[in-house]
């Protein structure tokens, strides 16, 4: 198989499944219509909804310009296996504030977070101030303890959550204390917060701005009444 999911025989791996048929049913088109727009048949179409043959990246595109979606939604999933190149489904586990605080809270929602985020990110989403609308991704489980090192690559950017031993997190840039073990908060146009003990740092792993809406889990079940049974 290569990088970009191959075309193997189901016989030696069956492939992961795919959101064409969610897609395709959203976009009102049948399987032959669609089939035709890309110069294929109605039972190829038929082949990869049902994962009888491996969807690549490049058939995932000629796909995604019909339905007009970006490519890599074509190939999302919920499975373990899904496809390298396919969009990941980041859980929302709370939001930024105007404060630039962070506030976890407890939700069944995912946004749509790019291939090249590693296993185990989650989202917030920034609900005012710098980057309104897009949301920060971490990596949930990597928290640590402030050292020289995480100083010196933060530079001058805000690229840690913060967690101080109060209980609030913020996503802040940290700055010396000139009392040991304590630490300045800073953000651009934000009060500063002084002298905090902090518990531990996690790194920032990026930000998304999903144009796109995931389909549930239900939906990809086939749990989809309003949708055409074709």
């Amino acid at each position: 198989m290569n990088s970009t999911g191959g075309r193997d025989s189901r016989l030696t791996k069956a492939p992961p499944p795919n959101s064409i048929r969610y897609f395709r049913r959203k976009a009102k088109f049948a399987r032959e219509k669609l089939g035709r727009q890309i110069g294929v048949s109605g039972e190829t179409i038929r082949k990869l909804e049902n994962c009888d043959i491996w969807l690549d990246a490049d058939r995932a595109r000629e796909l995604g310009a019909v339905l007009d979606i970006p490519y890599d939604l074509i190939g999302f999933s919920y499975a373990h296996d899904a496809y390298a190149w396919a969009v990941k489904a980041l859980p929302v586990v709370g939001k930024i504030t105007q404060e630039d605080e962070v506030k976890f809270a407890e939700g069944d929602r995912d946004v749509a977070g790019g291939a090249h985020f590693p296993a185990g990110c989650v989202a917030l989403e920034v609900t005012s101030g710098k980057m309104r609308g897009w949301h920060l991704v971490y990596h949930e489980r990597e928290r640590n303890a402030v050292s020289r090192d995480i100083l010196r690559r933060q530079g001058q950017c805000e690229k840690y959550l913060v967690h101080l031993v109060s209980g609030t997190t913020w996503w802040r840039r940290l700055q010396q204390s000139s009392t040991q073990d304590l630490y300045h908060l800073s953000s651009q146009h934000l009060d500063t917060i002084y002298d905090a003990r902090v518990a531990w740092v996690s790194e920032i792993v990026g930000f998304t701005l999903s144009r796109h809406d995931l389909p549930t889990r239900a939906e990809l079940s086939g749990i989809n009444p309003a949708a055409p049974t074709s």
